[in-house]
């Protein structure tokens, strides 16, 4: 193998390219959108707390990808709002999205789903959604 195939195999970007980007949009749309503000408004009933924190997260990257002005990072009052939960376990499911590695935080309290995480999510949601 030489070095450039290694280097393309190793190092990995973390942007969502425009074939990823459509397959996520259509794993979203059953479950939720996203208003030209940033607001995710959950379609679906019955979700867990982390899965709708998780669901917001990966709706805001969706989103920011599609429109930049939309940002992919939210906060823990947008994650109350979007999700329902009261805003001290909308930051603790958030929290434990970071802790599975889920979810980035940033400096400013603020989280943001890793790109490359979310395949396995939507999987997820997949799954519990045929079985409803």
């Amino acid at each position: 193998m030489d070095i450039a195939k290694l280097r393309s195999d190793f190092l990995v970007d973390d942007e969502v390219s425009p074939e990823r980007l459509l397959t996520l949009i259509e794993s979203l749309l059953p479950h939720c959108v996203v208003s030209k503000k940033g607001k995710v408004e959950i379609k679906r009933a019955g979700l867990a707390g982390r899965q709708l924190v998780k669901l917001v997260l990966v709706a805001r990257l969706a989103a920011h990808q599609l429109d930049e002005t939309i940002s992919d990072e939210v906060n823990a009052d947008e994650l109350s709002e979007n999700t329902g939960l009261p805003k001290n376990q909308a930051t603790a499911r958030a929290k434990e999205c970071v802790d599975e590695r889920f979810a980035e935080r940033s400096a400013r309290g603020n989280y943001r789903a890793r790109p490359r995480k979310v395949d396995g999510f939507l999987n997820e949601l997949a799954g519990t959604a045929a079985k409803g």
